[in-house]
């Protein structure tokens, strides 16, 4: 099994070759067959397109006597062409760039990244590695692999932080200390980390996490989300708990409301069946709703009672 480039006019195209000059135009059409200077959503849905469509014809599980794969991709930028390759390279021990100086040369990039010389000679990483949130970042995921993790490097300057202090639902996540000592707000609590210290975030008990260059060094940080699906489609609730809001994220949600309009359960359920609405400060009013009886206040409750 083999996976072959080829530009878009360069020759005859099988019926079943992968189209990423297609999906290029689709995902990205004012790119110039490059990639943004910021990474965005678009890229994502890119390259997990092209992922998916290799795990429909490659993988070494295949028979080796099974014909080559073909993608037929626009003139790409040097950044382009290795997302491509890589995301190839996961799929096939040999991948050919037809159109390369070398079309014999296997161009197979191996899966690792050196986090002490980022952003090395990759072309991609290059490109994506930026000041972002004031702190300088390079975004791992897009050469690693199309998984469910997102991983990231980020050097935060002394007397910053990178991220809000914040809790997930549907994103698990960790931090590991590269090189620095600084604090890491771990709920109600605040510790001094070092290079090495492993900081987990599982989901579930909402547990708030924060990290902060405030040791008169910067901080260096590989910060790793795991998510629950492969396209990143999950709804997820984070909670600001510093600045009074939960975010809701994911489709048809993208809304904010202030944590302090969050009231129990318990008053919903145990007037499951009755009528009322319910209104922003957390009180309700009677209401007329369909197959329920009107919600009775207690004091007349009392009042029918006698």
């Amino acid at each position: 099994m083999e996976i072959s480039l080829v530009e878009k006019g360069t020759g005859k195209i099988p019926d079943d070759a992968i189209r990423v000059d297609t999906a290029w135009e689709l995902f990205l059409p004012d790119s110039n067959a490059t990639i943004p200077d910021q990474w965005s959503k678009n890229c994502d849905s890119l390259k997990n397109w092209l992922w998916i469509e290799l795990g429909r014809k490659a993988g070494y599980m295949r028979k080796p006597e099974e014909r080559k794969v073909v993608v037929v991709c626009p003139k790409l930028s040097d950044e382009g062409r290795e997302l491509v390759i890589r995301t190839c390279s996961f799929w096939s021990d040999r991948v050919f760039d037809t159109n390369s100086s070398d079309p014999e040369r296997n161009a197979w990039i191996p899966p690792v990244v050196n986090i002490n010389d980022i952003p090395g000679d990759s072309a991609l990483l290059k490109h994506i590695s930026e000041n972002h949130h004031g702190a300088f970042h390079s975004l791992l995921s897009p050469i690693l692999g199309s998984g469910r993790s997102n991983i990231r490097t980020y050097r935060i300057p002394e007397g910053g932080t990178f991220a809000r202090f914040h809790s997930h639902t549907a994103r698990e996540e960790l931090y590991i200390v590269l090189n620095g000592t600084g604090s890491a707000r771990v709920g109600g609590h605040k510790l001094i980390v070092h290079a090495g210290d492993l900081i987990s975030k599982p989901t579930g008990p909402d547990l708030a996490t924060q990290l902060l260059a405030d040791q008169g060094v910067s901080l260096y940080i590989l910060d790793v989300e795991i998510w629950p699906d492969i396209l990143k489609n999950s709804k997820d609730v984070v909670h600001y708990a510093d600045h009074n809001e939960v975010d809701f994220f994911g489709e048809g949600w993208d809304m904010m409301v202030p944590s302090g309009s969050f009231f129990s359960v318990s008053d919903s359920m145990s007037n499951y069946e009755t009528g009322y609405e319910r209104k922003t400060d957390g009180t309700w009013v009677p209401s007329d709703v369909s197959g329920f009886r009107k919600r009775v206040r207690e004091k007349e409750k009392s009042e029918k009672k006698r």
